[in-house]
């Protein structure tokens, strides 16, 4: 593009008229509108935004290393605050649904059999909390039938040693399993230890082994892999047994704990000949955690490594003076500090670290860039001629708006994050929300001041590297200096903004410019986004939600090779317990009635097991101790029958006088539901049984803690997506406000929230607390690549849609595409990770910046060159207050407007050139000179 100034030089004129055209130009007469259209009002209101970013340009000009300093000195005080950071594993308390139904549930349950029953009658199904256990699954190695006498003899050989060999040590006394475990009837509690009894063996040689009962103990959840026919188990290739431990006091809670951990250290090299074993303790994903937190550290060293060379080759151009390469690296460091900054601060106030944190600096670094090459490409808008102080504040009073929304969208994304009562995306929002705020105020007082810095090297001639001033290529040619010497030490200041441009500035944004302004690209954009919805559409009808525990151990580790085989061969059957709350008598034949109805309500579903009932009423009434005649017989008769039927005497409270029951328990057994989604569903189906009951019941799990997540994930990430897409509505109004443009920007946000919904199902994702971190994450993203070309739009000069869309590809396309690269960089690492967290964030971060790509640089310009809004146009009929538009395309002469010269300054690059004159419009002479 040709820049014209003004000579005093004399030329031979021709008259033109509006609209004729000479030597490449042609002239356009708008006239001023009396009435204030959008394009005004957004232009005005943006300068107001501006000017506070241009008076702290002015500040930052001046004080470059001051602010510098405090900068660095305040992020490292608050990265101080990780010395008292605190580490949150429990499943439970980062997945579980704070506020759900189940937690209020547990808490009455709880107010009502208030005695835990580890130490004393210990029953799986009378569980509120998750128990201490080690589970372990034996498999033979060459996949055959265990049910042999020889797997029998092996398996009883490795339950002895885990009896009676694995050890601890507690004030000088060693501890066995027979000193820890749950005991019911004074033994220890190990499921699955029916195969050492002679009943079992007799039945196992005469291949008659009754199944899913054998003797009144339930096999299903015990062999894997198991062949089953005519009511009878003839083979299994797996199965497990599960040794439970205490914890009804703190002590053997801790002492528990202490065991579980021995065990992983010991089981695991035990060498067997013919079984597998492979298994998962209570406390196994809390290890599997923290060593996920643990090992991303290397991987962040080594993201930040790969940064900080994109970063240098994504801004090289130009020559030794005017390279921009360490100052795009000061861009890497300003966000860095924000992660250290960030997580100091948030540590410090109490808020625990939790696996998906581990995420933030990868993700920050994405936010961090963005800003910075924006920042850049302002400073490069700028014209060489005028001060470093005017270039700085220029470039603060429209790079510093244009980071502003992007940041205050990300931060409220994370801020309506920190409202979802879960406790992995609340205390990741938090981390977040933090995180971005320092990024964007270090982008302000670090890397601003690094580019005051730069920019005051540049104006001295010295060299980016070692900071002396050097000559320039011609004048050591003609001192006759070598080729290389030539290369590496001369340089002048950019004269222009192709003058320090990239590849990757100048090259990338081309084909997105040409493809919108083509009427074949056109089509091609139309077709290509008509495919998205399609996809997007489809993958939303086969979306599903629930996380797996195998999710949250790495693949290579022990856990998740038992989570696999469990989650894959062995059946998820639940005990659901229906609560009686208050007192009652139960001797009332009305009471037993709807009692019955209910439980009879509960086996009518689908998904419950018809033939088996835990009720206490049921088995005492067939009993000979059961009395009717009056309240104080039946509750006489139910003390003597509890005696004997231990498996039902957790499940009754008495009054403390012993005179009426305060409190009862009846379950019911689902069938197999493997999946999330299916184990959610039933439970809001139990829950509706308690509720359609006259009984004062609430139905609980233990289970049901997670299986309310599954069950209303899709309630609370479409709740927090439509708050978070009001917010960025309420944000984009505040800053860009046009219609049109606040249309666009909201309808990118919904488009590609629903992209990232709908592709999820192609890359076998789930919906569940880790996918929906990156959910929310994806809406404060989907508005940054929108806002900026959105804002460029509205704010670069054209008379056309299509040439305003050009040079908004021109300004903002590069930032945009190079903030893109580097997030997607930024996450290379995290690819060869084994663990889901890490994998899930990788998939979703590639949709996001691709979608938020596409639309950004094909869809929405498509869309601003057929609607976008445009200054309003008359012709002209009166020459006052006129105005000349010439468009000069790769013109080379100077020229002459009504006696006044313009002649070529520099040559910036080949699109076209507006040159705005104030003169009247009829009689208007130009000549090319």
């Amino acid at each position: 593009m040709c820049i014209y100034k003004a000579c005093a030089n004399k030329c031979t004129s021709s008259k033109l008229s509006p609209g004729d055209s000479l030597y490449g130009f042609e002239i356009s007469i708008f006239t001023n509108m009396v009435n204030m259209d959008f394009n005004r009002i957004y232009k005005r209101w943006e300068h107001q935004l501006g000017a506070p970013f241009l008076k702290y340009g002015a500040l930052v000009s001046r004080y470059p290393w001051h602010v510098m300093v405090a900068c660095i000195t305040v992020n490292c005080l608050l990265g101080a605050g990780m010395l008292l950071m605190e580490t949150e594993t429990d499943p439970e308390k980062l997945l579980a649904v704070e506020t759900s139904q189940s937690m209020r549930d547990r808490a009455i349950v709880d107010s009502i059999f208030t005695e835990d029953k580890s130490g004393s009658n210990f029953f799986t199904k009378s569980l509120t909390w998750e128990s201490h256990y080690a589970d372990i699954i034996f498999k033979s190695k060459n996949g055959s039938n265990i049910l042999t006498q020889t797997f029998a003899d092996e398996i009883e050989k490795i339950h002895n040693f885990i009896m009676y060999n694995i050890s601890i040590t507690s004030n000088g006394t060693r501890l066995n399993l027979l000193n820890v475990c749950a005991l019911r009837s004074g033994h220890c509690v190990v499921e699955g230890d029916v195969i050492f009894r002679e009943a079992f063996r007799t039945a196992m040689d005469m291949k008659n082994i009754t199944f899913p009962l054998f003797n009144y103990e339930y096999l299903s959840w015990t062999f894997g892999d198991a062949e089953v026919s005519d009511g009878y188990l003839h083979s299994a290739s797996m199965m497990r047994m599960v040794f439970y431990l205490r914890q009804d006091t703190p002590i053997m809670a801790e002492l528990s704990s202490a065991w579980e951990k021995r065990l992983d250290e010991v089981l695991g090299t035990y060498p067997s000949s013919i079984l597998d074993m492979t298994f998962s303790t209570s406390r196994s994903v809390d290890d599997e955690l923290e060593k996920v937190i643990i090992a991303d550290i290397p991987l962040f060293v080594l993201s930040m490594v790969m940064m900080l060379v994109y970063a240098g080759f994504a801004t090289s151009g130009g020559n030794c003076v005017s390279d921009r390469q360490n100052l795009s690296r000061a861009g890497v460091i300003a966000t860095f500090l924000s992660a250290v900054g960030a997580i100091g601060l948030v540590s410090a106030i109490g808020v625990k670290f939790v696996v998906t944190n581990g995420i933030l600096p990868f993700l920050i670094i994405g936010i961090g860039l963005d800003d910075m090459f924006i920042l850049l490409s302002c400073l490069a808008d700028c014209s060489t001629k005028r001060s470093i102080e005017d270039r700085i504040k220029e470039t603060m009073r429209t790079g510093g708006v244009s980071i502003t929304i992007t940041s205050v969208t990300d931060f409220l994304a994370f801020a309506i994050g920190v409202t979802v009562p879960i406790g992995a995306i609340k205390n990741f929002c938090v981390y977040a929300g933090v995180t971005v705020i320092l990024c964007y105020l270090n982008q302000l007082t670090f890397f601003v001041p690094c580019m005051v810095i730069n920019e005051r090297r540049v104006s001295r001639n010295n060299h980016c590297v070692t900071c002396r001033p050097v000559k320039t290529a011609e004048e050591l040619r003609v001192e006759g200096k070598s080729y290389c010497n030539t290369i590496c030490c001369s340089g002048q200041p950019p004269k222009n903004k192709k003058d320090n441009e990239s590849p990757l500035e100048t090259y990338f944004k081309i084909p997105f410019q040409h493809m919108v302004r083509n009427p074949k690209g056109k089509v091609v954009i139309l077709l290509l986004f008509i495919i998205y919805l399609s996809a997007t559409i489809y993958g939303l009808m086969h979306f599903e939600r629930g996380l797996r525990l195998s999710y949250l151990v790495k693949e290579d580790s022990i856990p998740h090779t038992y989570y696999e085989l469990f989650e894959n061969y062995f059946t998820a059957e639940y005990a659901v317990g229906f609560i009686i709350t208050t007192a009652m008598n139960y001797s009332d034949v009305s009471t037993q009635n709807r009692i019955n109805e209910m439980l009879s309500n509960a086996r009518a579903d689908r998904d419950v097991n018809t033939d088996i009932t835990y009720s206490w009423l049921t088995d005492y009434k067939k009993s000979l101790f059961y009395n009717d005649a009056s309240e104080t017989r039946f509750i006489a008769g139910l003390k003597a029958f509890l005696i004997l039927r231990i498996d039902h005497a957790n499940d009754v409270v008495f009054s403390s006088d012993g005179t009426s029951i305060v409190g009862a328990r009846f379950y019911i057994l689902t069938k197999d539901i493997p999946e999330s989604k299916d184990q959610g569903d039933i439970m809001v189906r139990m829950r509706d049984v308690a509720e359609n009951s006259p009984l004062p019941v609430v139905c609980f799990s233990w289970p049901f803690v997670f299986f309310d997540e599954y069950a209303y994930s899709f309630q609370i990430t479409f709740t927090t997506i439509g708050m978070a897409i009001a917010a960025m509505f309420v944000v984009t109004l505040i800053f860009m406000p046009h219609p049109l443009l606040l249309a666009c920007v909201t309808a990118t946000m919904v488009l590609i929230s629903a992209g990232i919904l709908g592709f999820m199902y192609y890359w076998e994702l789930t919906l569940n607390a880790i996918t929906m971190i990156n959910i929310i994450m994806s809406i404060g993203f989907s508005v940054d690549f929108s806002a900026h070309i959105c804002h460029a739009y509205i704010t670069v000069d054209g008379h056309t849609r299509e040439e305003r869309v050009h040079r908004a590809i021109n300004r903002s396309g590069g930032p945009i595409i190079n903030a893109a690269m580097s997030s997607i960089i930024g996450i290379v690492s995290l690819a060869f990770t084994t663990s889901y967290v890490f994998n899930s964030f990788v998939k979703l971060m590639f949709l996001v910046m691709v979608f938020g790509l596409a639309h950004a640089l094909l869809f929405l310009p498509l869309l601003l060159s057929l609607i976008g809004p445009l200054m309003d146009e008359k012709p002209a009929t009166t020459p006052i207050d006129s105005k000349i538009y010439i468009h000069a395309i790769d013109l080379k002469a100077d020229i002459e407007i009504n006696g006044n010269c313009y002649r070529k300054e520099e040559e910036v690059d080949n699109v076209s050139l507006t040159l705005k004159l104030d003169v009247p419009a009829n009689g208007t002479t130009i000549t090319s000179l």
